[in-house]
């Protein structure tokens, strides 16, 4: 049967339509588990897969919950999907905005990563920084400015369903809201958007409605 999360061609021809570049971040670990049920690295259809948007968008490493817990599976994720593209991953988002401070950050950029957009609520929208621009991390544990620069987010859809229970065309209210206030001060309006919202499976009808809806009133 087709996957109903399939959602891929139909948003690369969204994104084509109105010349937009989003960031795709892909989960690898090597073994599933309660918080990580993803295809397996070893899969052809997956490798294809991030082969594929790497040739056309900017991807990076979707650090796995286990990696919470043992963190040199970070690395090592990384590393599984540079074998995978040949190219250096620089930027991450934490699964289930799963992170400790200062702990994850070092972790991070011990690991080589340069970019995070992990900075937001993982139980409400809104802005968690109080700020709708890119920074720095400042370790303030050790006292010194860190190159990890740190992309503040506003809205997510799990968030806007799972936890505030909010219906599609309330989402796009909220997402319509954000927007304004952020554009009012010039800032980056950041919103992270899961395959299986936008695929066809009925639990999120409606959803993939409103991402389109959004992009066109915006672009």
């Amino acid at each position: 049967m087709k996957d109903p999360y399939d959602s891929y061609q139909w948003m690369n021809d969204l994104h084509q339509k109105f010349n937009l570049r989003p960031r795709y971040f892909f989960l690898v670990p090597d073994k599933t588990a309660k918080y990580d049920r993803n295809i397996l690295p070893g899969q052809e259809g997956l490798q294809q897969l991030i082969r594929q948007h790497e040739e056309n968008y900017s991807i990076g490493i979707h650090p796995s919950w286990q990696s919470g817990d043992d963190v040199s599976l970070i690395k090592k994720e990384i590393e599984t999907i540079e074998q995978i593209t040949g190219k250096k991953i620089t930027s991450s988002r934490q699964h289930f905005i799963r992170f400790t401070l200062p702990g994850t950050f070092r972790y991070l950029i011990n690991a080589g990563i340069k970019e995070d957009f992990s900075m937001g609520y993982g139980d409400s929208n809104g802005f968690r920084a109080s700020v709708a621009s890119s920074f720095y991390w400042y370790d303030l544990e050790k006292e010194e400015t860190t190159g990890l620069l740190l992309y503040p987010f506003c809205f997510m859809d799990a968030i806007s369903f799972f936890e505030q229970k909010f219906s599609p065309q309330q989402a796009l209210e909220e997402m319509q809201q954000y927007y304004k206030k952020v554009k009012s001060v010039n800032g980056l309006f950041i919103p992270i958007w899961h395959n299986n919202f936008l695929g066809t499976d009925k639990l999120f009808a409606g959803w993939r409605e409103v991402y389109e809806k959004f992009i066109k009133e915006i672009s």
